[in-house]
């Protein structure tokens, strides 16, 4: 009865401390330290993916085809239909992408215990919290923390299902990364991760006894059933969407034409600076494979081939946004959780309060002890980066509020708002031109934007206001247009903010 007792109180522990207390924590932790009521936009795609919500929200989208977008529109549907439950305000929205980045932190934790145990599973998921940009994308309304969220989550049922083999496990894990590649397609790098798992774990998951080869054997292995469940429903939500235009959503990423436009960008000396970024996490990672043989846990395949795989993408993909570093994080922090792993099997046989000079009494080499000094050592660093960051992002608000308080004076009379940066469409709830509410360097880059096009765009919509904040370019484009059909609202050397001739101008 005792054992029993023993094992219904350590489930029980286990149940309430990774389904709620870790979730809850981290909620709270960002809460408190993220400024989401204070800060216009913690990244300009904030301002593009809730300014396509915001035309759902205004019911001026007939045909999901008017938008240009170089991803699927999942994501904005998605955030359109929370907003409009829930209401229309950057909290509510910015909280969104907090709940999916509790999911992406309670599927890893899930995998590292199940894994690695309990300890081991606390301490990396706090470094992974602390990594670089990771609390800032939590909290940023962008899609790459919910694709990778659901990404994870496929990943987790995948490694449930190996461990019991029920079926539906297997299928829920092609359903959910269907989900994930209909918010972002860079999540197609998990398709042969998963696949060389499935491969290399196939005698585990072959059954023992020879079997006939025939189709209706083929059509029941492990591999299939995940492809066949991942593409129909990729295919159906993509047909729902009418977003199953691979040349905007998958190759214009890759075309040759877009990299030579940032023929700047040095993807060998971005991939190394994200490398060195995650340093302690690498020493980590290099310790546990030092020390551990992790080839008796399949599970460490996983992050390897993830690792593997994206640096070979990255390396050959340009450019390398900053939002782009958590897919290297994560895998970095699993791979570092080995590490950690033996560390602290190491500090266990230490019968003394644990004294980093000591540490040798548990035959910890140099180079150990060196990485556990190191990984101390940038926390506290780490920390301030966050805090630094954020009070940057404050200070730059103020200037942003002023513009749109300018917007709003003018709501009334406005049907249309021109503008480079989505954010004050949303803020506003003035709907920015479907042709325009993407507009990003790679687009400007890529030739797709020029003066014809603007000007087709401001003949169709004669927006009543136009306001320009990040691309001066944009600007010159259509200076000739803006000089004969509207007056000056207020200009600088970073905004310029036109309304029509038509409408009175206030003071």
């Amino acid at each position: 009865m005792n054992l029993i007792q023993r094992l219904f109180q350590k489930i029980n522990q286990d149940f309430y401390l990774f389904n709620i207390i870790i979730p809850l924590t981290f909620i709270i932790f960002t809460l408190i330290l993220m400024p989401i009521d204070q800060v216009f936009e913690f990244d300009t795609d904030e301002g593009i993916e809730l300014a396509k919500a915001n035309l759902y929200n205004q019911e001026n989208i007939n045909n999901i085809s008017q938008f240009w977008s170089d991803h699927p529109p999942f994501f904005s549907i998605v955030i359109f239909k929370y907003l409009d439950l829930f209401g229309y305000s950057i909290i509510n929205a910015r909280i969104l992408t907090l709940l999916f980045a509790t999911l992406l932190i309670w599927c890893f934790s899930q995998i590292l215990r199940l894994s690695l145990g309990r300890i081991t599973a606390i301490v990396s998921i706090i470094l992974l919290i602390i990594s670089i940009n990771f609390l800032r994308l939590s909290v940023s309304v962008m899609q790459g923390i919910p694709s990778l969220s659901l990404g994870m989550l496929s990943v987790y049922f995948l490694i449930l299902y190996t461990r019991n083999l029920r079926l539906y496990l297997i299928i829920l894990s092609g359903i959910t990364l269907a989900l994930s590649l209909q918010i972002k397609m860079i999540m197609l790098f998990l398709i042969p991760v998963i696949l060389l798992y499935l491969f290399t774990s196939y005698d585990q998951l072959s059954p023992k006894k020879p079997v006939k080869v025939n189709l209706f054997n083929i059509l029941t292995l492990p591999i299939v059933i995940w492809l066949l469940s991942l593409s129909i429903v990729f295919m159906t939500i993509g047909l729902m969407t009418q977003s199953l235009d691979l040349e905007k959503i998958l190759f214009f990423h890759f075309s040759p034409n877009l990299k030579d436009t940032f023929s700047n960008e040095n993807s060998f000396k971005n991939v190394i600076y994200i490398y060195l970024q995650n340093f302690d996490y690498l020493l980590l990672s290099l310790l546990g494979v030092k020390y551990q043989n992790i080839k008796t846990d399949n599970t460490y395949k996983i992050p390897l081939f993830w690792l593997i795989i994206l640096t070979f993408v990255f390396l050959n993909h340009k450019p390398l946004w900053y939002h782009y570093m958590i897919l290297i994080s994560l895998p970095l922090v699993w791979l570092a959780a080995y590490g950690i792993k033996v560390i602290l099997e190491k500090i266990r046989q230490i019968n003394h309060p644990i004294n980093i000079l000591k540490l040798k009494q548990a035959q910890f080499s140099k180079f150990a002890i060196f990485t556990v000094i190191f990984t101390l050592f940038v926390i506290p660093i780490k920390l301030g980066i966050i805090q630094w960051e954020n009070h940057n992002f404050v200070q730059k608000s103020p200037a942003r509020f002023i513009n749109l308080e300018r917007i709003l004076t003018y709501k009334n009379q406005s049907q249309w708002l021109f503008t480079d940066m989505g954010m004050y469409g949303f803020y506003s709830q003035i709907n920015i031109p479907p042709e325009i509410t993407v507009i990003s360097r790679k687009r400007l880059n890529s030739g797709s934007i020029d003066s014809e096009f603007l000007f087709k765009v401001l003949e169709k919509y004669k927006p009543e206001q136009i306001l320009i904040n990040r691309f001066p370019s944009i600007f010159d484009l259509i200076k000739p247009y803006i000089e004969k059909n509207y007056q000056e609202i207020y200009v600088d050397k970073s905004t310029k903010h036109y309304l029509k001739k038509n409408i009175q101008k206030l003071s």
